[in-house]
């Protein structure tokens, strides 16, 4: 088995230890760093920034060539929480090299504590596509007068009696943290502007992760039981296949034949992962299309609403303005003004 020790002390230590494990070839920009790699231990893309001093944010894309185990470590008397969302693929991880094996997968969130005494032991199978992000929150660093208030809470956090020790814990399934990172990946590294918007999307990001491991604690000790992974995977399907055709007229009980989930499963699924009803999500799927259209087309606002699969000009006019702040009539001619200048 392939071991890359990889240090997560700082964001500048983690990736001079994955440029000189991965023999890849590093870039550094203003706002982000990237490494690339193409060889005998295998191949991937992982790219990575600071939150602030106590966070960094980094998303692994690879695939090796041998069973290997990505070995985090730290310098002596730090301690770290780190959050890692699997996009793809499934992960092992252990305490240590011969501790147990916590298995978590797609559309899972885990959070892992970090030391170096009880370094994280991340279990990737050779030849299988993996794609995690990986948050990690350095806990060991003192509050001062200059923390922002959202570092101050994690680190309260942190030192809560859920999360002392050894700490492990994988969650439910949920979709709306992968988007909410797609996001981020979405937004170019050119400049400073750029870098605050994806630090407002990792504060969201992280800020989600956060509230389902309190959601999972709550529902467990209320003995709520949650969707299967195949259910849950089955609803991810419906929700793109509604994104491919939003023209189309659904149903809660169409949907609920072609994904064989019960209608009342297919609603807490929905609401699970994308925090809407199915009719909420269909909605927002065809108002977010719009707005693309409007931005890249040259259809009418009629045409538009036709081609979404609404019926009512006005009923469209309103939910889009619900969300956009303004009506489809005053974006299309904002967006014409602005090219008309550019």
């Amino acid at each position: 088995m392939k071991t890359i020790q990889i240090n997560i002390s700082n964001i500048k230590a983690t990736f001079n230890s994955l440029e000189r494990e991965c023999q890849g070839n590093l870039i550094e920009t203003q706002t982000e760093r990237s490494l690339e790699f193409k060889n005998t231990i295998g191949s991937g893309n992982i790219t990575g920034f600071n939150f602030n001093s106590n966070i960094s944010y980094i998303t692994y894309d690879v695939k090796f060539s041998e069973d290997t185990v990505l070995v985090f470590d730290q310098e002596k008397n730090e301690q770290s929480l780190n959050y890692l969302y699997c996009s793809q693929g499934e992960l092992r991880q252990s305490f240590g090299a011969t501790g147990k094996k916590t298995a978590f997968s797609e559309m899972q969130t885990a959070i892992f504590s970090n030391s170096i005494t009880k370094a994280n032991h991340i279990y990737i199978q050779k030849n299988s596509y993996q794609k995690f992000t990986m948050i990690s929150f350095l806990a060991s660093k003192p509050i001062t007068e200059t923390t922002d208030g959202f570092t101050t809470q994690l680190m309260e956090l942190f030192k809560s009696k859920e999360v002392q020790g050894k700490f492990a814990y994988t969650s439910s399934y949920n979709l709306k943290i992968q988007e909410r990172l797609d996001q981020i990946e979405t937004v170019s590294n050119d400049s400073i502007a750029d870098a605050l918007l994806k630090k407002g999307m990792l504060q969201v990001s992280l800020s989600m992760i956060v509230n389902q491991y309190f959601e999972d604690v709550k529902n467990e000790a209320n003995r709520k039981h949650g969707l299967s992974k195949t259910e849950m995977e089955s609803i991810k399907d419906i929700s793109e296949f509604i994104k491919n055709y939003p023209d189309y007229q659904f149903d809660l009980n169409y949907l609920s034949k072609k994904s064989g989930i019960t209608p009342a499963k297919l609603q807490e699924g929905f609401k699970a992962l994308f925090g809407r009803t199915v009719s909420n999500f269909i909605k927002n799927v065809r108002v977010e299309l719009a707005e693309k259209l409007i931005k890249t087309s040259d259809l009418s606002i009629s045409e538009i609403v036709y081609t979404i699969g609404f019926s009512s000009r006005s009923y469209f006019s309103k939910i889009f303005k619900e969300k956009y702040n303004c009506s489809p009539k005053e974006y299309q001619d904002s967006k014409t003004s602005l090219r008309m200048s550019a």
